[in-house]
């Protein structure tokens, strides 16, 4: 029986040797298991992130795409526009003919008729002609050629328009040339 005893005690500690084993297993794991939440929940945080990132980029390409295709629908006519003034310049030196013959009257009424389709095609695609003459001198919208003294005008002020400028909507495509009083 003592043989018994003995054996059962050293069962006993050896279970309870492998309880305290097991336990200690059991703890680690339990660390070793928190420790991979913190790094996987690290990482979790670092996708996300990136993510967020990603997304607000996208948002961002996405606004100015749009901004840039409104500006270029806005503005696609502003190079064939360009290219128009000339002719509409022509027209008017054209039109200003003074005393014309009757042969060059009907040529001109022709002439002026042309110009008002042109400049009503221009209007609607909104181009506006830039006011200069008796206004105060504005270089966004005026190039200063040269300058006069004249009394009936106070300084700054534009004298004389040389040449019409053109504004597309809201963006001067050509500015008109101009005399400025001293």
């Amino acid at each position: 029986m003592a043989e018994e005893n003995k054996v059962e005690e050293e069962v006993a500690e050896e279970v309870e040797e492998n309880k305290e084993a097991e336990a200690e297993v059991v703890e680690e794991e339990k660390v070793d298991q928190e420790d991979q939440i913190k790094i996987l929940q690290g990482e979790v945080d670092k996708w996300k992130n990136d993510y967020y990132k990603v997304f607000a980029d996208m948002e961002n390409i996405k606004r100015r795409m749009q901004n840039e295709h409104a500006n270029n629908l806005k503005f696609m006519m502003q190079g064939f526009i360009e290219q128009m003034l000339p002719i509409v310049d022509n027209f008017e030196r054209s039109l200003a003919i003074e005393n014309p013959n009757k042969e060059v009257a009907n040529f001109l009424k022709g002439y002026e008729m042309i110009y008002k389709q042109i400049m009503t095609l221009l209007e609607n695609q909104g181009v506006k002609v830039i006011e200069a003459e008796g206004k105060e001198f504005d270089p966004n919208f005026h190039q200063a050629v040269m300058t006069v003294s004249d009394e009936n005008f106070k300084p700054g002020m534009v004298v004389e328009e040389l040449q019409k400028g053109y504004m597309l909507k809201d963006r001067v495509i050509r500015a008109s040339l101009v005399k400025v009083s001293e």
